[in-house]
């Protein structure tokens, strides 16, 4: 049986008559309405909220979207807030055994490092937007750490046929607090392992929404998520009111592809699993549930894994080459199906059992992680060195959200000019990757910080935000400090007609760089760049600009003669020059 499936439910039939009778009452339906619907899939299959995409400026990634094979005049753009980047698509395609569109895009050159929506454009009235669906990263490490997650049960660990399940948002708060923790520790990304949801037949019995909720709580986080399906996400309850396969359909909707309901010829496994690479490692994502409302048996059978995905896995392992390090996450592997060391993998994680196991130091390891919700607030770290993987024993964000802290002495709302953070770590754990994002008084721009780096300042109106990474050693209180640059001779109450918005990135550089500057007046500017003896290498802008921000750059692998080592780039205009310095490793 199942470690997880909650309490029982042989009083649910009964309540069903009670709640049909009650339901016919004026203004109890009422109670419910106002929670809108979330953001249903339409066209776009891939990237989406739980499988995606993670691209540099200037690379390139492949959209997949269900639409008919006549379509035209395909666009598509990154969205955050109001700020929007237009990709160029490559290519598009329809491939007939797919029964759906592959569109190869690129991103710009000079869209800032953050997370996107991704709205898709076409012929025939399509549009569709998919939140929190593409990260841009200034660079993909080889060296970065990860977090695992499981079991969060949302909205409630309740059913909703208990007192107090209508609400209970306990799941939600512990979510909250796990989420807090990790936007701070700045993960490459997110994995959650299953029962992400705690009853995934709930979104539209009642009007509770259960899936648009979690949609909108898991766009909370800063970073990318990757989701595998549990047995409460979609193995449904057969005693439930919504008809059987209800709960797949829901996931399906909202995180999943539709064209699972029927696969097409080339792709006909019906779960969702997927891969991925990342700094040199390739991951691999699985449905695994327990099929409760014995929803299409033949199809989908007892106990996942089926044996259409055991197929799936092997191809997939067999697609990179022996040396790349492979990492599975999934649920639970039920019936003990996958052998890691036949498979060749280098580790599994996983959930379900609300508990944390297996030997971090063991090859392959083989690890569950401890729940999220019922106030566990559990996670698991995992670095990644090159083809050098260890995980982290559990830890959590604490019943009073205390084991890690963010705290500014003033208001971080954009009307402060200098901010000192404290990042209060009282976990076992470092992490060297830490971020924190100042929001500063655009006016005074450029700024500096002492105990950390800026990684890239972005104007937004009167507010700066600046990124600054920051590492937060294990026990220890770090405090970071903004202020306006002091060596670009601007007065505290004055508005710089030219300056810096930050040092280049990437530094260190290898194909490319973006200088970023801000002018208060129109004018003729001109950015150069220049080598350790001052002979000019590269014209970046010569030209006027307008009032604003403004961003340009360097192609690197354009220069021929561009040697590795340390240059200078300086920006005039009107009798004033900013500069700064960027390496080059090539």
């Amino acid at each position: 049986m199942p470690l997880c499936d909650g309490p029982a439910r042989a009083g649910a039939p009964y309540l069903l008559v009670a709640l049909a009778i009650l339901l016919t009452l004026p203004g109890l339906a009422g109670a419910y309405e106002g929670r809108v619907l979330g953001d249903t899939l339409t066209v776009v299959m891939r990237p989406i909220l739980p499988v995606p995409e993670i691209v540099v400026p200037g690379g390139s990634f492949t959209i997949e979207a269900k639409a008919s094979p006549s379509t035209t005049s395909w666009a598509a753009q990154l969205v955050r807030g109001a700020a929007t980047h237009s990709l160029t698509i490559d290519s598009a395609s329809y491939e007939s055994a797919y029964e759906r569109w592959f569109l190869a895009v690129t991103v710009p050159m000079d869209v800032p490092a953050e997370t996107y929506g991704l709205e898709v454009t076409a012929s025939g009235g399509i549009f569709d937007e998919v939140d929190h669906a593409v990260t841009v990263r200034q660079s993909i490490e080889s060296d970065f750490y990860f977090i695992h997650l499981a079991d969060t049960h949302l909205v409630t660990h309740k059913y909703y046929y208990q007192s107090g399940a209508d609400t209970d948002t306990t799941e939600m708060q512990d979510l909250h607090e796990v989420i807090d923790d990790i936007n701070i520790i700045n993960p490459a990304f997110v994995v959650i392992t299953g029962d992400v949801i705690n009853e995934g037949e709930l979104e539209d019995f009642l009007d509770k929404r259960y899936f648009t909720r979690t949609q909108r709580i898991l766009q909370k986080f800063n970073v990318p998520v990757f989701l595998t399906t549990g047995n409460h996400d979609v193995g449904g309850w057969d005693d439930s009111p919504p008809p059987d396969g209800s709960a797949r359909r829901n996931w399906w909707r909202f995180f999943g592809w539709r064209y699972l309901n029927d696969p097409p010829p080339g792709d006909g496994v019906h779960t969702q699993n997927y891969s991925f690479d990342y700094g040199g490692v390739h991951f691999i994502g699985l449905d695994s549930y327990i099929n409760y409302d014995r929803w299409r048996r033949p199809t989908y059978g007892t106990e996942s894994f089926t044996d259409n995905q055991l197929d799936w896995l092997t191809d997939d392992i067999g697609s990179v080459s022996p040396e790349t390090p492979v990492i599975l996450f999934y649920h639970m592997d039920f019936q003990d199906q996958l052998d890691l060391d036949n498979l060749g993998v280098d580790g599994a994680l996983w959930g379900h059992i609300h508990s944390s196991s297996g030997s971090i130091h063991s090859s392959p390891f083989d690890l569950s992680t401890d729940n999220v919700c019922d106030g566990a607030r559990a996670m698991r770290l995992v670095r990644v060195s090159g083809s050098s993987i260890s995980p982290s024993e559990s830890i959590d964000a604490g019943s009073s959200g205390t084991s890690l802290r963010l705290m500014f002495d003033v208001p971080n709302d954009g009307t402060h000019s200098e901010i000192t953070a404290i990042i209060d770590n009282n976990q076992p754990e470092g992490f060297e990757h830490g971020l924190i994002k100042f929001q500063v008084d655009a006016a005074h721009a450029p700024y500096e910080v002492d105990n950390g780096e800026i990684t890239q300042t972005i104007l937004d109106g009167s507010v700066a935000t600046c990124y600054v990474q920051v590492a937060m050693p294990a026990y220890s209180n770090t405090y970071v400090a903004i202020s306006p640059d002091e060596s670009s001779g601007i007065d505290d109450g004055s508005v710089a007609s030219l300056a810096l918005m930050g040092p280049a990135f990437p530094n260190p550089a290898r194909s490319y760089a973006i200088v970023s500057f801000s002018l208060a007046a129109p004018g003729h500017v001109t950015v150069g760049v220049y080598d350790i003896a001052g002979r000019r290498v590269a014209t970046l802008l010569n030209g006027v600009a307008t009032p604003g921000a403004h961003r340009v750059t360097w192609d690197i692998a354009d220069g021929r003669d561009i040697a590795s080592g340390s240059y200078a780039y300086r920006i005039e205009s009107a009798g004033e020059s900013v500069s700064g310095k960027i390496v080059i490793v090539r």
